[in-house]
């Protein structure tokens, strides 16, 4: 199968390294060009642009739309939707399937126990956004396939600052510092580990008609049960061989108190109920019907705390070299 991948960030590679490893071909459209790579197409350009979009489309049987925006939601509301429409304009000229990762965001209010299928309670203007990129997909030709992930970890989340516990946690912990919790740490909340995504969006890219078969479908990727970001923590300095260093834990109220003044203390105040509180993204249709197992806790802990390791040794203040 050839599978076109617009956007090659944390999510796009791994989609792109498990295509490859399968013995299917692969384009990713990109916006900056990048170093070649055997066995791997590119196009540089934006999606906008009809021309570089019916480029990259070339050969493709299946869309992986992993592009992203700021994390802005006046910028998701005013980027976001036109692009995606751009896309489903296109796989329904094709007439090939497009999958999209999607978070919890639009269904905040039922996120202490979300089961697959439950209706959008999206409860800040990011969760509204992406109600209405659903909403969009839904009604669209286009056969879509939308898939929930609760918050990110692996090892393609180290360094990119974008998904939560990698950056605040497991990268604090491999560089000796205090992690820091904005949350309630003993709260249980799911983790799903991207290359398990990536598989998942494969794996309903290639069986679209049967897991979408009146168009549209919403499911949620495999992910192990919650855990709390203490026992996180925990896990991760053992695995690391570092001292239990109790974290930093920024209450609520500060961030509530902060959001006028910081773009990001505002993002994050609207989400607090996610991370304040349990969230629990329960299995779907995926894990209990398809056979798409999540990777264990232990062994997706083991793999981003190396690489987080890993990232940081390579780096000159590491190494003991002047920058």
């Amino acid at each position: 199968m050839h599978h076109l991948v617009i956007g090659e960030g944390q999510i796009g590679r791994a989609i792109i390294d498990h295509a490859l490893a399968d013995g299917d071909s692969v384009t990713v459209l990109r916006r900056s060009p990048a170093a070649p790579e055997p066995d791997l197409r590119r196009v540089t350009g934006d999606l906008l642009d009809p021309g570089v979009l019916a480029e990259a489309l070339s050969g493709a049987e299946a869309i992986h739309a992993c592009f992203h925006a700021p994390y802005d939601a006046r910028i998701w509301a005013r980027e976001l939707p036109p692009r995606e429409l751009a896309v489903l304009d296109a796989a329904a000229s094709a007439d090939i399937p497009v999958t999209f990762p999607e978070s919890m965001y639009a269904f905040q209010g039922g996120a202490s126990d979300l089961a697959e299928g439950a209706p959008s309670t999206p409860r800040d203007a990011k969760g509204e956004v992406r109600e209405l990129l659903l909403a969009q997909r839904r009604a669209h030709a286009a056969r879509t396939l939308s898939l929930v992930a609760a918050d990110l970890w692996g090892p393609t989340t180290v360094g990119t600052g974008a998904a939560v516990v990698t950056v605040m946690l497991i990268e604090r912990i491999a560089a000796g510092a205090r992690p820091i919790v904005v949350g309630d740490p003993a709260a249980p909340h799911t983790l799903t580990f991207v290359p398990d995504l990536a598989e998942a969006m494969l794996h309903a890219a290639r069986h679209a008609e049967r897991l979408a078969p009146d168009g549209d479908a919403v499911l949620h990727a495999p992910s192990t049960p919650a855990h709390s970001q203490t026992e996180l923590i925990a896990a991760v300095s053992a695995q690391l061989g570092a001292r239990v260093r109790r974290p930093l834990v920024v209450p609520r109220v500060v961030v509530r108190a902060l959001s006028p003044l910081s773009t990001l203390a505002r993002e994050l105040h609207g989400i607090t109920g996610i991370w304040y509180a349990p969230c629990v993204l329960q299995p779907g249709i995926l894990t209990t019907q398809e056979g798409l197992q999540p990777t264990s806790w232990e062994d997706a802990l083991a793999a981003t705390a190396r690489a987080a390791a890993d990232a940081r040794s390579s780096t000159p203040e590491a190494r003991g070299v002047a920058a």
